[in-house]
């Protein structure tokens, strides 16, 4: 179900010839994600418990943004054949809706391994009503501050190298390629090295304090270089803890909660990264190129309050089954 919504949000994308409808088929691909993403996220914890939980998100992030990596590549590496067959420029919108286009048919695919799944087994029982509500208000904060943060900035990445530092498509898929595969490899070594040792929230507040430096550095800074290896810095922090986050929401509810615990914490985000975006490209529009390193600060503080939230809402909260949580095992379950 959540596969075809997807579908028919790219084929929008592509065809649709007005903004308004344009945008309307962004709203059904995103709805159409969010489906697909809790359904996925639901199933890795229902097929894990404690460290184990935490390594498989982590690797799920690692796939994801080690995939993007290839997709940022081939697509910058196409703009050029892509547009010289069209005969037209690379920035053209007939450039960019076949590249995109050949992206949602690789993205298909992966229907084919998705049917091999078997459907896994939802135990019963759910906790009380007022407990339920309370730990999805307490993770809905935390979301809200993280979304606005990421839209912010995230979105316009590729807009702050090529606009910035005037960087051509085929060497921007280079750029953003290298900061999704930091991303990538941080998440693996947060899931790997620092839950372990730091438990939830310790490992989410210390990496996303951490990463606050890296932002600023790349919102102040003129050389390009400097300014994607502080990015790549930071996304190698917050990728893991964006991870262990996920997996301790997960933990938090039961087995037949999860699905609608991720969506809720998902519209959240969302709406939240949407707000981001929205206001940031007003605020370039008025501050010019400034507008860049306020875009950065708001993220800054945005994930440094999200930080603190963690540590300040979650300090006494135990799952039984995440890590730091008392009698949890610390053995992975699948062995």
């Amino acid at each position: 179900m959540g596969g075809t919504i997807v579908g028919l949000g790219v084929v929008g994308i592509l065809l649709l010839p007005t903004f308004p409808l344009v945008a309307l088929a962004c709203v059904v691909l995103g709805a159409g994600g969010v489906l697909v993403a809790s359904s996925g996220a639901a199933l890795l914890a229902d097929a894990s418990r404690s460290l184990a939980r935490f390594r498989l998100f982590g690797q799920r992030v690692a796939i994801s943004t080690g995939s993007a990596f290839l997709a940022s590549a081939i697509a910058g590496a196409l703009a050029g054949p892509v547009a010289l067959t069209l005969g037209v420029p690379e920035r053209d919108v007939w450039t960019i809706r076949v590249v995109t286009g050949i992206g949602g048919l690789i993205a298909a695919a992966s229907i084919v391994p998705t049917l091999m799944l078997r459907r896994a087994r939802i135990e019963p029982g759910s906790q009380p009503p007022a407990a339920r509500w309370d730990l999805l208000r307490r993770f809905i904060a935390i979301e809200v501050c993280w979304g606005i943060g990421a839209g912010s900035f995230l979105p316009f990445q590729n807009l702050f190298f090529a606009d910035r530092f005037g960087v051509p498509f085929a060497g921007l898929g280079i750029v953003l390629g290298a900061i999704t595969m930091s991303a990538s490899l941080g998440s693996l070594f947060h899931a790997r090295w620092v839950v372990p040792l730091l438990g939830f929230p310790g490992s989410f507040t210390a990496v996303v304090l951490a990463s606050v430096p890296f932002a600023l550095a790349a919102a102040l800074a003129g050389d390009m270089a400097f300014a994607a290896g502080a990015l790549a810095a930071r996304a190698a922090l917050v990728f893991g803890a964006a991870a262990s986050l996920n997996a301790f929401t997960l933990s938090s509810f039961t087995a037949a909660e999860r699905v609608g615990a991720y969506v809720i914490t998902s519209i959240a985000y969302n709406a939240s990264n949407a707000l981001g975006a929205f206001s940031s490209g007003y605020v370039r529009a008025w501050l010019g190129d400034a507008g860049w390193i306020a875009n950065l600060a708001t993220l800054a503080v945005s994930y440094a309050l999200s930080a603190l939230l963690a540590r300040r809402l979650f300090a006494q909260h135990h799952p039984g089954d995440a890590v730091g949580a008392p009698g949890a095992s610390a053995r992975d379950s699948l062995g």
